[in-house]
C-alpha cells in the first residue's frame, strides 16, 4: 500500500490498474489517429503549417477554461491540445521523420536528464520545499543550457508569440543573465494605449529592439575577451551599444 500525492491509499494492484488504463487509452487515440489518417480524406491534405491556426486556437480555448477554473471544459480542451500532438506526430510519420513513440521517449529523456534528483537521491524527501524548487530550477536551467549549446541568454525564446508575453519573457532572461534595470528602455515598462496605434506592434518592435542589443553586447564582450562568457553588471554596462 502507497499515498498519492492527494495523500489517498492506492495499492499496487490499483496503480497497476491506472496505468494500464492511461496506456490502453492512449493507445487507442493513437489508433483513432491512425484510423483517420488512412481514410484519406481531410486529415492527409494538413501539413505542420496548415494546423498552425488550430494549435493556437486551441490552446487559447484551454488558457480561457483554466481561467473560469472549469475542470470539465479544461479535460475537454487538453484532449484538443492532445488531438495536436497525434496530428503533428502522424505528419511526421508520414514523411519519415519522426513518429509519436519518438516524441515521448524524447519528452522522457529530457525531464530525466533535467531532473537528476529524481534517480541520484539528491533532494531527499525531508527537504524543505523552497529548497526543493531552488535545486529544481538551477538543475533545470543548467541541463538545458548544456542541451542547447546557447550562445544567448534569449536562445530558445519563441519570437513569434504575442508582444506582451514576448516582452515578459525577454525580461525575465536578460534580469536572470544579470542586465541591469537602468538598461531597460521605458517603452517595455509601461504599454501606452494611443488612438490610431497599434499596442501590440510598438511593444514587439520595443522588445526586438531591446534583444538586439542584449546579443550586440553578448558579441562584443566575446570578441573582447576571445571566449563566450556570463556577462557580469559591469560587462553589461560597458559592451552595451549606444543608443
Amino acid at each position: 500500500m502507497s499515498g498519492d500525492a492527494n495523500g489517498r491509499t492506492v495499492s499496487g494492484n490499483g496503480q497497476a490498474a491506472d496505468t494500464a488504463r492511461m496506456t490502453e487509452a492512449l493507445a487507442e487515440a493513437v489508433d483513432v489517429m491512425d484510423r483517420l489518417w488512412n481514410f484519406g480524406g481531410w486529415e492527409v491534405t494538413q501539413t505542420h503549417d496548415s494546423l498552425r491556426p488550430y494549435l493556437l486556437e486551441e490552446t487559447y480555448e484551454l488558457l480561457d477554461a483554466i481561467q473560469q477554473a472549469d475542470t470539465r471544459t479544461i479535460r475537454e480542451e487538453l484532449g484538443d491540445l492532445l488531438l495536436q500532438v497525434l496530428f503533428h506526430s502522424r505528419i511526421a510519420e508520414a514523411a519519415g521523420e519522426f513518429t509519436v513513440a519518438d516524441v515521448a521517449a524524447t519528452l522522457v529523456d529530457k525531464l530525466t536528464h533535467r531532473s537528476p534528483h529524481l534517480l541520484d537521491g539528491s533532494i531527499g524527501p525531508d527537504t524543505a520545499p523552497e529548497q526543493k524548487i531552488a535545486a529544481q530550477e538551477r538543475a533545470w536551467e543548467e541541463r538545458k543550457s548544456t542541451e542547447k549549446s546557447r550562445r544567448s541568454c534569449l536562445d530558445g525564446i519563441a519570437m513569434a508569440q504575442p508582444a506582451l508575453a514576448l516582452a515578459e519573457k525577454v525580461l525575465s532572461r536578460s534580469r536572470r543573465a544579470g542586465l541591469p534595470d537602468r538598461l531597460v528602455p521605458d517603452d517595455l515598462r509601461t504599454v501606452t494605449l494611443e488612438r490610431g496605434d497599434s499596442a501590440e506592434e510598438r511593444l514587439r518592435k520595443a522588445t526586438l529592439t531591446f534583444a538586439a542589443a542584449i546579443r550586440t553586447a553578448e558579441d562584443r564582450a566575446e570578441a573582447a575577451r576571445g571566449e563566450r562568457q556570463p556577462l557580469t553588471i559591469e560587462d553589461w554596462l560597458q559592451f552595451w551599444p549606444a543608443a
